[in-house]
């Protein structure tokens, strides 16, 4: 087939990507927005790492499970990819994947269901919305850099982060405010970064832009203020396509935002990792939690623990805690949060996780909630050199844990997986893994 084509498509699986999957001319032929009992007429657009990448031009047989879509962008937008699928066939298409992706890596046990959100609409704390290059503001096309949708409603905020978002897009024509262009690498405003407290009613904008001083500075302010608590102004001064500012400069408001989480109260810097569902992320720590009640540990390491979310939330079930994150304002904004709710009993380090805080601490417990890629190397050689009794392994890539089980499994027995449904109508699922210690465990990197 020449790029242009159209074919007809018989979706019969998913990946992990959420494309739905079939088969032309004996290779693997995947589109977005498709899942599988769904024949669809298609376009090819690309091949990318020997698949067949299809842009869906009708539907010619949709699925029993196919709904109307809340979101007037949903079957374009990338923010949800399964949007237009009732929600419990979404929930075992994750089953089905996370099991898949175990049952190739070895490991015997299976999901049995995952647990669903309560909430399918507003549920996301953070968004980072790109500007286009013709002034557009919201999210991309699947699979396409360059393709950007005007967004003048979303449901994964909030209503009033919709108004927000359309006092900015009304900014950048009024003052004017330059979009960025990724392609020519030219232009002034880059995001709008979106940050909620759930709990608390906060709100901060982020306001990223190339490296230039903000215009119309009170403007900008007498125009957001009504939506947000906090307005940052932050710069990438790189060409690299993040929403991530390194310099920041607050015009208005609360230093932080502010959010509340399992009796706790946690104070976010803008450039902060925090679970991005607040309600979900309850249901993972009382997972972690249940996982740590069998033993009771005396230290606990909390490796990658960003602001102190679990380390934090868990302090009264150990009696030390010692946390470890490469990002050291991550760890000011930690000791702060731990001061604010009087948790006295846990200690805060900027350093890497495989750091030499395990021959000082010699931990008997450990929670490691590592980014996508997954554990490091050397992280993966520390906890086999030291085998704590106890793992709790949390990741947002089912895959990335599979592949580092097949070194960890080597001294550790994997008692319990659970999935949880982070990210409605996304292919994304949360697992929280526990892992223990086995009995006369091989003595690993020169461990004892």
């Amino acid at each position: 087939m020449k790029f242009g084509d159209s074919t007809t498509l018989k979706i019969s699986s998913v990946d992990k990507k959420g494309r739905g999957c079939g088969e032309v001319g004996g290779r693997q032929a995947c589109a977005h927005f498709t899942i599988p009992e769904e024949v669809v007429e298609a376009r090819l657009l690309s091949r990318r790492q020997g698949k067949l990448m299809f842009q869906v031009e009708r539907v010619v047989e949709p699925s029993p499970a196919r709904v109307t879509p809340r979101c007037p962008y949903a079957g374009r937008c990338g923010g949800c990819a399964w949007q237009q699928f009732d929600y419990g066939r979404q929930i075992e298409l994750k089953r089905g994947l996370v099991n898949a992706a175990l049952a190739a890596g070895g490991i015997r046990h299976r999901i049995e269901a995952v647990m669903p959100a309560p909430e399918l609409f507003y549920y996301r704390n953070r968004m980072d919305y790109c500007v286009g290059p013709r002034g557009e503001l919201g999210l991309k096309e699947p699979g396409r850099w360059n393709a950007y949708l005007d967004l003048d409603d979303c449901y994964l905020l909030s209503p009033d982060a919709v108004k927000l978002m359309n006092a900015f897009r009304g900014l950048m024509k009024k003052i004017p405010l330059e979009p960025w262009n990724s392609a020519a690498y030219n232009g002034y405003a880059r995001y709008l970064v979106i940050r909620e407290g759930k709990r608390t009613g906060k709100r901060m904008a982020t306001i990223v832009t190339s490296d230039a001083p903000l215009p119309a500075r009170q403007e900008i302010i007498d125009a957001l203020a009504p939506f947000a608590t906090t307005i940052y102004h932050g710069i990438n001064p790189t060409i690299t396509d993040l929403s991530l500012a390194p310099r920041l400069e607050l015009i208005h408001g609360d230093e932080f935002l502010e959010e509340k989480i399992a009796g706790k109260s946690f104070l976010i810097h803008p450039n902060s990792f925090f679970q991005t569902n607040t309600v979900m992320a309850e249901k993972l720590y009382e997972t972690v939690a249940e996982f740590l009640s069998k033993d009771r540990p005396k230290t606990l390491l909390d490796l990658y623990c960003g602001v102190g979310f679990f380390g934090i939330a868990l302090a009264g079930r150990a009696q030390k805690v010692v946390g470890i994150e490469l990002d050291a304002e991550a760890i000011v904004m930690a000791g702060k949060n731990a001061e604010r709710n009087g948790v006295a009993n846990i200690a805060f380090e900027a350093a890497k996780a495989e750091s030499l805080v395990w021959e000082r601490e010699r931990p008997d417990a450990v929670i490691v909630d590592p980014p996508r890629a997954g554990l490091h190397p050397k992280v993966i050689g520390s906890l086999l050199a030291h085998k704590p009794e106890r793992i709790v392994y949390v990741s947002c890539n089912y895959e990335s844990f599979v592949r580092d089980f097949a070194d960890l499994g080597k001294a550790y027995d994997l008692e319990e997986v659970r999935a949880m449904d982070m990210f409605p109508h996304s292919p994304h699922v949360e697992l929280a893994t526990n892992l223990r210690r086995k009995e006369n465990a091989p003595a690993i990197g020169g461990a004892a």
